[in-house]
């Protein structure tokens, strides 16, 4: 699977968050722009199915010139038991 998969269900949402999040931190925002518009229902998911995903709460602008508060960052710490590099 690759990050620009046009499915949007649940499956291809978690394969394409896990994709974005080993490359590196990503909000909640960008993470809809890939087509994951349920982020918190499938990185809760993602975690019951023993992936170490941390929340972190930022303040962002988005490409529209509006601040947002409170959005989730979310960074992949470990995938069932292994660290990731």
């Amino acid at each position: 699977m690759t990050i620009n998969s046009r499915s949007t269900s649940a499956g291809s949402q978690r394969a394409r968050i896990l994709e974005a999040l080993a490359l590196r931190p990503h909000t909640s925002y960008e993470l809809r722009r890939l087509g994951c518009y349920q982020c918190p229902t499938r990185v809760l998911e993602l975690r019951r199915m023993g992936y170490d995903i941390q929340t972190q709460r930022v303040s962002i602008w988005d490409t529209e010139g509006y601040r947002h508060h409170g959005i989730a960052l979310y960074s992949l710490a470990e995938a069932h038991g292994q660290r990731t590099q």
